[in-house]
């Protein structure tokens, strides 16, 4: 006779399977409950750990239509997700308040590429000093979009070692965000795509089983010991060559720093790419 606890562990594979093998049969399930199942299942295998929450959000830019919504307005830490919107914020002074005193020489443009695809903590203080810390970025950000940087919490500047845990934002901001961006609604914006755009190491395309490795991404990740993070943009068009561009958001948030964040950070960067290949599949299918 099966014990409790290996019933319900059964009960989960049994309803996870469906996920991935068989997606006509996943598709009859919304998507939330799809990630609903993966997410259980890898919370019975451990790799979820009990002091772990998670956030899911993902969106139809062209329709605002959200297919997945799992604590969308659970502020969580932003590790290096800050990082596009202190530079969101320099664009607002250099266009809206004085380009000589905020300029976008080549060094700001090597510095910001920096900051977005190398993730470089050094740059990014530069900026927030200019912007007048972190109180400023915020204070520009919702000044010049209350109604996109909603819930947004930045106090702090990229600490020595990395270990940045005040700084928080819900992924509805980070979605508001990205759909700004992508309609060219904010000054810069095709700056920052352009950075946001280059190769990186993804948690939302690459090393996925199902999404094609040729898609367009604008993104951001976030990495500490207590953080695994990615928002961004995905360029996807359908099988009749239809633009139908997607918001993916995921964040894992672990309550105590993990004792190997190098194990760590990659078993749930693997989560994520799980997560968004079921995403990218759920989506494929309504085209």
């Amino acid at each position: 006779m099966l014990s409790k606890r290996q019933f319900i562990k059964t009960a989960a594979y049994l309803s996870a399977s469906i996920i991935l093998p068989n997606p006509s049969y996943a598709n009859n399930l919304s998507l939330n409950k799809q990630v609903q199942n993966a997410i259980q299942k890898m919370r019975l295998d451990d790799r979820i750990a009990n002091d772990e929450k998670t956030v899911w959000l993902a969106t139809d830019i062209h329709t605002g239509r959200a297919f997945l919504e799992i604590n969308p307005n659970q502020p969580m830490q932003m590790a290096s997700m800050v990082k596009p919107l202190v530079i969101q914020a320099y664009l607002y002074c250099h266009y809206l308040k004085n380009p000589q005193l905020y300029p976008l020489n080549d060094r700001i443009m090597e510095e910001m590429r920096a900051m977005i695809v190398k993730s470089n903590n050094t740059f990014t203080n530069y900026l927030f000093k200019r912007l007048g810390g972190p109180q400023g970025v915020q204070w520009m950000l919702r000044k010049q979009a209350p109604n996109i940087f909603r819930n947004i919490h930045i106090v702090e500047n990229i600490p020595s070692g990395g270990k940045t845990y005040l700084n928080k934002a819900t992924a509805a901001d980070y979605t508001r965000f990205m759909h700004a961006l992508w309609r060219n609604q904010l000054p810069g914006a095709e700056i920052l795509k352009n950075l946001m755009s280059i190769k990186n190491h993804n948690r939302i395309t690459v090393n996925t089983q199902h999404i094609p490795n040729t898609l367009t991404v604008y993104d951001k990740t976030g990495s500490t010991s207590r953080l695994c993070g990615n928002f961004g943009i995905i360029d996807y068009h359908d099988s009749r060559g239809n633009s139908r561009p997607y918001t993916f958001t995921g964040i894992i948030e672990k309550k105590h720093s993990a004792k190997n964040y190098a194990s760590w950070i990659t078993s749930r960067s693997n989560v994520m790419r799980e997560i968004s290949d079921i995403v990218y599949l759920f989506i494929s299918q309504q085209s």
